[in-house]
């Protein structure tokens, strides 16, 4: 697979939509950096929370486990794991498969994508169908944004499987870092795991606002370069088929826009 960033420097006209988009980003950026750390950090104190290292926030069966990534992110794992940015992650895209829990889902075993899905065909094609606003008249399929890689069996690549532990948890990902906890319109929300409600000190409740606020702007930041740089994209009634016929071949065009520019790459 090889990248090609497509970002001109050219000036294109924003439709009033990405304007909108833009003008309230820019003010929920603003709002964000007056948060009160020491108000979130108490808030975080009374729910409480302790880590149990069990990994489940990792792996698809459990619920949905896509990690979304900014640049900056995917350049940390790549510098500490030496691999390539599209072995690293790929493009966001919706979660077609129901998260069904355990209890609905006992067959579910490792690899078992690989033995139900010949080269994962009838899930691409589903895939096609879900997200054909964003395919265009050339049969490109455009994302907003990277996600970590996930194995066959749609657990992340990073996650250690003899210990549950992740591989770089010392660059893990930012959502990773301050899961379960997150922000969302300037208020604290928390995601389902085990560990909430345990108690934490008043140093790892502040650290951990630290990283929230810290992840919450910059993703806030990402998304706003991402808005002034996108140039919006020609659809037509032939991009549906183009993008089957592409699938037929083994392959996807991506076209993923980021706070970089449009990248675009074949996924085989």
């Amino acid at each position: 697979m090889e990248i090609f960033n497509s970002c001109s420097k050219q000036k294109h006209k924003k439709t009033n939509y990405q304007l909108l988009l833009i003008t309230s980003l820019k003010k929920e950026i603003e709002s964000a950096l007056k948060l009160c750390l020491e108000d979130l950090a108490a808030e975080i104190r009374v729910i409480g929370f302790s880590c149990k290292y069990c990994g489940k926030c990792c792996r698809w069966i459990f619920g949905d486990n896509r990690v979304m990534l900014i640049p900056t992110e995917i350049e940390k794992i790549r510098e500490f794991t030496g691999l390539s940015k599209l072995e690293i992650a790929g493009p966001f895209v919706p979660e077609i498969v129901q998260l069904n829990r355990l209890e609905e889902n006992e067959n579910i075993t490792e690899g078992f994508f690989e033995a139900s899905e010949e080269k994962g065909v009838p899930f691409s094609t589903e895939l096609l169908e879900l997200i054909q606003e964003n395919i265009d008249g050339e049969g490109n399929i455009h994302a907003f944004g990277w996600m970590l890689r996930r194995n066959s069996n749609l657990d992340c690549i990073l996650l250690e499987k003899s210990t549950s532990i992740c591989r770089v948890y010392s660059v893990r990902p930012m959502l990773c870092k301050t899961y379960p906890f997150y922000i969302e319109e300037l208020k604290l929300h928390t995601c389902e795991c085990e560990g909430l409600g345990y108690p934490i000190s008043a140093e790892d409740s502040r650290k951990l606002a630290e990283n929230l606020l810290y992840r919450y702007v910059s993703e806030l930041e990402d998304m706003l370069a991402m808005y002034k740089k996108f140039v919006n994209f020609k659809r037509g009634e032939k991009g549906l088929e183009l993008a089957k016929k592409k699938l037929g071949d083994s392959t996807c065009t991506y076209i993923v826009h980021d706070s970089t520019g449009n990248n675009k790459f074949i996924d085989y």
